[in-house]
């Protein structure tokens, strides 16, 4: 008992240490997430924008929904401000909202593909699955197959499964036996570069509408609109909801497939809900985004690093931490792809490519070294 008096206190100090720590993290990275939508919403416009237009917008809104006038004089200076609150809400609110959520579901699609092949190299981008929606959404927008999708959603979706089975084919999953991570790392590559010479050939082949299919592959999110977000918001609030619902299981997950099994988990049943989320977080992401690569890939590890700085690595945190790194990448990025060469803009998909690039080539060299 004495020995307990003495271990408590020291247990619960650090507890309490680690809870704080852990919400100083949250509140810091929300710091930086709303910084990057503010200038998101402003900056690099050849309009000129500030924040007291965001402010005039606000105050407008707000205005709208109560039976009196406040502050009048703001909702006055809102209305001679027209031609900035319809950039802001009709052009530069979309493409925020769009980087937001695009981030936050590559990023959870890419921890959920490294969870069940228990890869830390494992991504949606580097098994293939965006280069299968994006080869089906390219064939289908110059007319040469699927062209009877209509939603570009469903066109994506099924470009990703069909990915997806024949890298599992390839890497030998469906023969029943253990699948070594680097077999299944080069079934992604080799699925992957078949993917990309196939949409490449197609559009060499209809040249007159290579261009914009072309600037769609590089990953661009300059052209996002209100229609979209009315798919990618309700689907992929859905699915991360669902996925961190999941989230509690993956702890065992990762121990083993026997030690989770021996503690009552439904192996097959998780892997193939993940497997589910995987596909659609990645074809709802490519088919408004196009395929932005390496942010499923590095996400994940910097959320580790982060989180196992604070507190003890839970699935629980993890999964929310990475949506929120996830938001953040993708919506600075969006703001440095205008500022390289404003007044032109930068597919954001290059400055994933050249942040992710070294960072991926690291980790494998780290691997190695391990092995």
């Amino acid at each position: 008992m004495a020995t307990q008096s003495v271990i408590n206190p020291s247990t619960k100090q650090v507890n309490k240490q680690s809870r704080w720590l852990l919400l100083l993290l949250w509140v810091g990275l929300l710091f930086v997430l709303c910084i990057g939508i503010w200038q998101g919403l402003t900056a690099y416009s050849k309009f000129h924008l500030t924040i007291v237009d965001l402010w005039r917008l606000l105050a407008q809104y707000i205005s709208s929904y109560l039976p009196f006038d406040w502050l009048p004089r703001l909702a006055n200076e809102a209305s001679s401000t027209a031609t900035a609150s319809q950039l802001i809400v009709n052009v530069r609110l979309p493409r925020v909202l769009v980087a937001v959520f695009v981030g936050a579901n590559l990023a959870v699609a890419g921890l959920l593909m490294q969870v069940i092949t228990r890869n830390t190299l494992a991504s949606p981008a580097v098994l293939g699955i965006n280069s299968g929606s994006a080869c089906v959404v390219a064939l289908s927008s110059i007319g040469l197959g699927f062209g009877f999708l209509h939603s570009t959603f469903l066109q994506a979706l099924v470009g990703a499964v069909i990915a997806c089975g024949l890298v599992a084919s390839l890497a030998g999953y469906f023969s029943g036996r253990r699948v070594h991570p680097v077999r299944l790392i080069l079934s992604g590559v080799a699925i992957n570069a078949l993917l990309i010479g196939i949409t490449r050939a197609a559009l060499i082949v209809t040249d007159e509408q290579a261009y914009g299919v072309l600037y769609w592959l590089a990953g661009s999110i300059a052209n996002s609109q209100w229609q979209q977000l009315s798919i990618l918001v309700p689907i992929s609030l859905i699915c991360l909801a669902y996925t961190i619902w999941l989230s509690p299981r993956f702890n065992v997950l990762v121990l083993g497939d026997d030690v989770a099994s021996s503690l009552g988990i439904n192996l097959r049943s998780l892997q193939w809900s993940c497997g589910a989320l995987i596909v659609i977080l990645s074809a709802i992401s490519v088919a408004v985004a196009g395929p932005i690569a390496f942010v499923g890939l590095i996400i994940p590890h910097i959320a580790k690093r982060l989180l196992r700085q604070v507190s003890r690595l839970s699935y629980l945190q993890l999964v929310p931490l990475s949506m929120l790194l996830g938001s953040i990448l993708m919506v600075w990025a969006d703001v440095l792809s205008r500022a390289i060469a404003f007044p032109a803009e930068t597919p954001v998909g290059l400055l994933t490519a050249l942040i992710g690039t070294p960072i991926f080539i690291a980790l494998a060299c780290q691997r190695r070294l391990e092995t």
